[in-house]
């Protein structure tokens, strides 16, 4: 129910979001982050493990990523979590 009931007024006109979280709304926050441990834990890790990452570290929103070039493709490890997220 909070993420289907969006609206928001802007210039004196109602709308109504059709998807995703409101920001600012005090329930995003921990929606999103739910989600984002949820993802980790079930894809994520996977892609980690099986692209040889050396070290993922997160806090709050930022991410840090620590890979050996030689044993891994960045770009093919982007492309794998971005799919899962889409």
């Amino acid at each position: 129910m909070v993420v289907t009931q969006n609206y928001y007024k802007f210039q004196n006109k109602t709308y109504i979001q059709k998807s995703g979280l409101a920001m600012g709304a005090p329930s995003s926050s921990i929606l999103s982050e739910i989600y984002l441990q949820f993802m980790e834990n079930t894809k994520i890790f996977e892609i980690l493990r099986n692209s040889k990452i050396e070290g993922y570290y997160k806090y709050v929103e930022d991410i840090l990523i620590i890979y050996n070039e030689n044993c891994t493709n960045i770009e093919e490890v982007h492309k794998l979590i971005q799919h899962h997220y889409t």
